[in-house]
């Protein structure tokens, strides 16, 4: 089994590297106004510079889509801008899981106090009543926002409809599985990395900004979908 994972492993890294050189893609996430070539649906992933495979390449931490649910109307560039946050620097990590994780492992690095990071799906109104925790929260964001802005991106084309059952769904589950290996991930990257300090043992165990998935089991065929993903990604930006 170690063998097959290892081989489709290479494979899944092996495939990014084409779809990065035969699509142009890999800009960092904060020269996202840039890129004119986003699809309406897509699947993405984020790679970080400090983050190395054994073979070189920088390593996928996050992989992630939009409009799971049916009648979802979320975009792709959409689902980016929001973890991007806005060309301020600010953002929003209530509108952002991915936000909400990298805030929390920087509050545990740096020994922060920030008691109303992660409550609610808005600002409580206790947070808003204190003008000092409002001020540190915010800078916070900007925080978030330059490591964000720091990563690379790739993505691609998939074009269905919403609904749990869509091909980006399963492309994403089984990455995501696959890059965790059930927790033994195979490519851990550097002892140094942000996410080895956060909170939530999933994000420490698989060594991604991914919570949902991560304890799962791959389907080794979801590697030929991916791959005719990118082949029409590619084709598209031809």
């Amino acid at each position: 089994m170690a063998i097959t994972i290892e081989s489709d492993l290479k494979r899944f890294y092996a495939s990014l590297a084409r779809l990065q050189k035969d699509s142009n893609q890999g800009l960092l996430l904060s020269r996202l106004s840039e890129i004119k070539s986003l699809p309406h649906r897509g699947v993405y992933f984020f790679l970080e510079a400090d983050e190395l495979t054994s073979c070189g390449r920088h390593r996928v931490t996050r992989v992630g889509t939009h409009a799971v649910s049916v009648g979802a109307k979320s975009t792709l560039q959409g689902r980016l801008r929001t973890h991007l946050g806005t060309k301020s620097g600010s953002g929003n990590h209530r509108g952002s899981i991915f936000r909400l994780h990298i805030g929390m492992a920087l509050q545990h690095r740096d020994h922060l106090d920030l008691p109303y990071w992660g409550k609610g799906s808005t600002k409580p109104v206790e947070l808003k009543r204190n003008p000092a925790v409002m001020l540190a929260e915010a800078e916070h964001e900007q925080k978030v926002s330059n490591i964000i802005g720091g990563m690379s991106i790739l993505w691609v084309s998939v074009n269905d409809d919403p609904g749990p059952e869509s091909l980006r769904t399963y492309i994403e589950r089984n990455a995501i599985a696959l890059l965790s290996n059930n927790y033994s991930p195979i490519e851990v990257g550097s002892s140094e990395w942000l996410g080895t300090y956060s909170p939530r043992a999933e994000i420490r165990g698989c060594r991604l900004w991914n919570i949902n998935h991560t304890k799962e089991l791959y389907d080794s065929a979801f590697l030929d979908k991916f791959e005719r993903a990118i082949d029409e990604t590619i084709e598209s930006h031809d």
